[in-house]
């Protein structure tokens, strides 16, 4: 067998793994890594990569910091704004998605979670509201939102039109082109997770959960100086890695710092800080990174670009064009990164755009619109596996909620888009 088909059908398998929700997440996780090394479609040294990547070291990191952060009052005071609409899940989820999907817009949806994931925990555990209710509405509009302004992960959208300009294209997308495409899109998901989304969420039990985002622990209350200290640490953290392009330090970095700066100031301790880290969502990332870039290295984008190219055929229906060059790398982009599905399929609709004569603009941004509705699997993207385990949930879960609103927002954006940039 080739490499594609091989890795094609671990794919195969992680899904039943996931599906049958009898196996635990580092099992699958060893299992795909093992998997891609003993048949040779990876070396050690890149089916491991995913240990290193900088998005595990940065979450790594915020488990440290979200652990501190139920050693402060910061958690009473975020418990104190919402206790009010602790019978009125309506109001929580609007604040939980409008905070995630703002976040979202300055940094990226990884970038979120690893902030805001500690945060709804918590309040969820003080103010007894199932956290599994919170956690993925919030992450799903943060990866909606993701890339929607000029900020953040969305300050390479320019490039994006760079490429489309090469390959052809005579008009320019603007800065704001992008996120006028976006904004309707966050509105509707926003409102579905308000009146729909959140009733099809499990409703797990907070005390099911063994990990170590629990209540906040009054047997180690901090000091009123180390807790301004504590305050001051985690408020600069997050500043400093929301103004990472403006202070020229990544992320992971400002993150690292931070949980380090908590240790060495007595404000949480070794053996406290190692204990936060939640090591299944670990090990699930890593294998999951592998199996992503194994799809691209083995060029199934590649394969799935070019059934793309004959389905559209000679058509001149702009529907049907913006269906293909949409649908196709939506569903992609469920089981592969976000980045690998725009840098395979921009320049490919570019390309084709320009060689059908139609202006490549809606495609462009349909593209990467597509590669941000990642929310039917926890593959699909960094933060929706971080929430796999604190939220309990199952991939059954996923589909559950995130079908109808991915069937909306298609719908949508097919209609919408060649609306808002005409093919000819």
């Amino acid at each position: 067998m080739t490499p594609l088909e091989i890795t094609l059908i671990i794919l195969a398998c992680t899904i039943i793994a996931f599906l049958s929700g009898k196996i635990s997440f580092s099992i699958i996780s060893a299992g795909i890594m093992i998997s891609l090394i003993m048949t040779g479609v990876m070396k050690p040294a890149e089916a491991f990569a995913g240990f290193t990547n900088t998005n595990v070291v940065m979450f790594v990191a915020m488990f440290v910091i979200g652990a501190a952060i139920t050693k402060t009052s910061l958690l009473d005071r975020a418990q104190n704004l919402v206790k009010k609409y602790k019978d009125n899940p309506k109001m929580l989820i609007l604040i939980a998605t409008l905070v995630a999907g703002f976040l979202a817009t300055l940094t990226s949806a990884t970038a979120t979670a690893a902030i805001m994931i500690p945060l709804l925990v918590g309040i969820a555990n003080e103010i007894g509201v199932s956290r599994s209710k919170l956690l993925y509405p919030a992450m799903a509009v943060a990866n909606i939102a993701t890339a929607s302004t000029f900020l953040g992960q969305g300050s390479a959208n320019m490039a994006w039109s760079d490429v489309m300009m090469k390959a052809g294209a005579t008009t320019p997308l603007t800065i704001w082109d992008f996120t006028m495409a976006r904004v309707p899109l966050i509105i509707i998901s926003v409102l579905y997770m308000i009146f729909i989304g959140y009733r099809l969420m499990p409703d797990h039990d907070n005390t099911e959960f063994e990990d170590n985002l629990k209540a906040k622990d009054t047997a180690t209350k901090l000091t009123s100086q180390k807790e301004k200290l504590a305050i001051f640490i985690i408020l600069a953290t997050i500043a400093c890695m929301l103004l990472e392009k403006t202070i020229g330090v990544k992320m992971f970095i400002s993150a690292s710092i931070g949980a380090i700066v908590l240790v060495l100031t007595g404000i949480m301790n070794e053996k406290e800080a190692l204990a936060s880290i939640h090591q299944p969502t670990v090990y699930l990332f890593a294998g999951v990174l592998a199996l992503s870039d194994a799809i691209a290295k083995t060029g199934a984008g590649d394969v799935v670009a070019d059934w793309m190219l004959k389905l559209v055929g000679n058509t001149t229906n702009p529907y049907i064009i913006m269906a293909v060059f949409f649908i196709i790398p939506l569903i992609l982009t469920q089981v592969m990164s976000n980045l690998a599905t725009v840098t395979i399929f921009i320049p490919l609709v570019s390309t084709a755009c320009v060689k059908l004569g139609v202006d490549p603009r809606a495609a462009v941004v349909g593209v990467l619109t597509a590669s941000c509705i990642s929310i039917m699997t926890p593959m699909a993207a960094p933060c929706q596996i971080m929430i796999m385990g604190p939220g309990g949930y199952k991939l059954k879960d996923y589909f559950k909620c995130g079908t109808p609103l991915l069937i909306i927002l298609t719908i949508v954006t097919i209609v919408m888009l060649p609306m808002m940039f005409p093919f000819y």
